[in-house]
């Protein structure tokens, strides 16, 4: 599911396009350097689900519900401006 920024009551609209920025180049649990999410409340690097979902893990530890992924350079930083929410269930655009 998508979503507008502004939809999102968990704070995705207060974020700037840019988003917390990490330069932390593998996730802080397992080491994996592929498919990083950055917690956009504390800053943590995380990997994603196809991985071992270390993002959804600090989540359900914390309840920070917005992520962002983290990438450098290239197309991929043309392409970040999404956010999850885990709370609304739904990437914001």
């Amino acid at each position: 599911m998508k979503r507008t920024r502004a939809e999102c009551a968990h704070g995705g609209a207060a974020l700037p396009a840019s988003g917390l920025r990490s330069s932390k180049k593998a996730c802080e649990a397992c080491g994996v350097t592929e498919d990083l999410r950055i917690c956009q409340t504390c800053g943590y690097v995380a990997c994603c689900e196809s991985h071992e979902g270390h993002d959804t893990a600090h989540f359900e530890a914390t309840g920070h519900p917005l992520i962002r992924p983290r990438t450098e350079g290239g197309w991929l930083r043309r392409r970040s401006g999404w956010l999850w929410c885990y709370l609304c269930r739904a990437y914001l655009e």
